[in-house]
């Protein structure tokens, strides 16, 4: 028995019945967690079984094999169209969450002072505290494009890394790990490995 808002929500987008702004919105929260996109799975296959059973008991009260054949036709295609269609969204989707991916390889860049940018490196110290105080978008907004040209750039540019992940923006964090595997500096393996694992997406 569905006794829970969730189950309901998952119910509703598994038989398409979410109006399109709804269903956008259970779409990038499903991209983005793990444990949702395993309750999706299993009620899909839980719906293919209550189908299955649904056709045997249709099948027990009719007569005649001509309409027997015609009705397990509808019903194992309606089964396959379901469960086909969340087996498919959840096994394409990323197996890591960008924020998970942070909490995995996040580690605070050293700042010297005495490299010589002073204002720089106050910024990069306030960038790094807001991070530590879950306010990314802070963070991000702080690292402009003079900031990450510094000679800070690349601990600027980790952080922002960092901050990207946190804030579960995937393609700026790609983009920007990339840029950093690119570079061979001090990131460039933490950032290749993060990269990796943004790409990475279940195989069912």
């Amino acid at each position: 028995m569905i006794d829970t808002y969730r189950d309901k929500q998952i119910d509703r987008f598994i038989n398409n019945e979410m109006p399109p702004e709804e269903r956008a919105v259970f779409i990038r929260e499903l991209e983005t967690d793990g444990e949702l996109q395993q309750q999706v799975k299993l009620r899909g296959l839980l719906a293919e079984a209550e189908i299955r059973e649904a056709e045997k008991e249709a099948l027990r009260t009719l007569t005649g094999n001509s309409r027997r054949k015609r009705l397990r036709r509808l019903w194992s295609g309606a089964a396959a169209a379901i469960v086909l269609g969340v087996l498919f969204f959840v096994g394409n989707s990323h197996r890591y969450a960008p924020a998970d991916i942070f909490r995995t390889y996040y580690v605070e860049p050293v700042i010297e002072p005495s490299r010589g940018g002073n204002e720089t490196a106050a910024i990069l110290h306030t960038a790094s505290g807001y991070l530590k105080q879950e306010r990314a978008q802070d963070a991000i907004a702080l690292l402009t494009p003079q900031i990450l040209d510094s000679e800070y750039g690349e601990e600027a540019e980790w952080l922002l890394l960092c901050a990207y992940l946190y804030d579960n923006n995937r393609e700026k964090a790609k983009v920007t790990a990339e840029a950093i595997s690119r570079k061979d500096g001090l990131y460039a393996t933490e950032a290749a490995a993060i990269l990796k694992q943004l790409n990475e997406k279940y195989l069912f």
